[in-house]
């Protein structure tokens, strides 16, 4: 038999909102380049469809390369934002 009375209530426990100050700067600077991202994501289309349009494409196809592959990482690391209000 066990001798601790489990009726008995026990105290809370103590939870503690600190968090080191490393953390804070780390969760900051995600936050920030996925805020980059996500907005960079959005007129990222336009610019490569203007590339399109004005024939740059075929004096450096590479630019729109580079451009849509831009476009998918910013819309991959983006994807989580969410800005606080």
């Amino acid at each position: 038999m066990s001798t601790s009375d489990s009726s008995l209530p026990r105290p809370p426990a103590i939870e503690s909102n600190f968090r080191p100050p490393l953390a804070m700067l780390v969760e900051t600077i995600v936050s920030v380049f996925q805020g980059i991202a996500f907005w960079a994501s959005i007129p990222l289309p336009f610019v490569i469809v203007g590339t399109l349009a004005t024939d740059i494409v075929a004096a450096q196809p590479l630019l729109t390369g580079a451009l849509t592959v831009l476009n998918i990482v910013c819309a991959v690391l983006g994807h989580t934002y969410s800005p606080t209000a």
